[in-house]
């Protein structure tokens, strides 16, 4: 993950790999087959530990918020803690290189989004089911959300300034997505 977050998925070589992990080019070829199925099972590992701690920290809410908030903050503390790995997932999910490579790229990376994306609209379902949550496509806001959680990531692992504590942007995200950005004209009237 360091190789790839300082040179870029295209330009990474089984030789730096080596040299990063302090092992002889030919042990590693004893284990993987070449440089992407290496990078698969890196990626498959990691986003695998991430999907682990997001559930964890989802399973001890109970409301929506609870479980909510609880996302946010696993995914910003995964990616605060392993920022090599972003440069990975963000080189999976947009692949670079030859088209050969871009289309296994794409292999390796998309059904695990999709599965997470499809996991989370069925969350929001069943909030929407319970009350919690007004009724509208669950997928769509889903990718919404999705999406707009990973800008927050990427700015804050590619900013070299110290980002905000997790805290703040976990607020952030929250109270924007629960309660909007509008102030409605009947809390207008209540603020005044």
């Amino acid at each position: 993950m360091r190789v790839i977050a300082r040179k870029g998925m295209a330009a990474a070589t089984m030789q730096e790999i080596a040299d990063e992990a302090g092992v002889a080019k030919g042990t590693i070829y004893l284990y993987f087959r070449d440089r992407d199925e290496l990078v698969e099972k890196t990626f498959d590992t990691a986003i695998t530990l991430l999907h682990q701690q997001i559930d964890e920290a989802m399973a001890k809410g109970t409301t929506f918020e609870e479980k909510f908030r609880a996302l946010l903050t696993a995914k910003l503390e995964f990616f605060r803690q392993n920022r090599e790995f972003f440069r990975l997932y963000v080189s999976l999910r947009f692949p670079e290189g030859s088209p050969a490579q871009q289309r296994r790229q794409k292999r390796t990376c998309q059904p695990q989004y999709r599965s997470r994306v499809e996991q989370f609209a069925a969350l929001l379902k069943e909030s929407m089911d319970a009350g919690e949550l007004r009724p509208m496509d669950p997928m769509r806001l889903a990718l919404f959300i999705v999406e707009g959680s990973n800008a927050v990531v990427i700015d804050r692992v590619l900013d070299d300034a110290t980002p905000p504590p997790d805290e703040d942007d976990v607020e952030l995200m929250a109270s924007v997505i629960l309660d909007g950005i509008v102030i409605r004209k009947s809390k207008r009237s209540a603020q005044h």
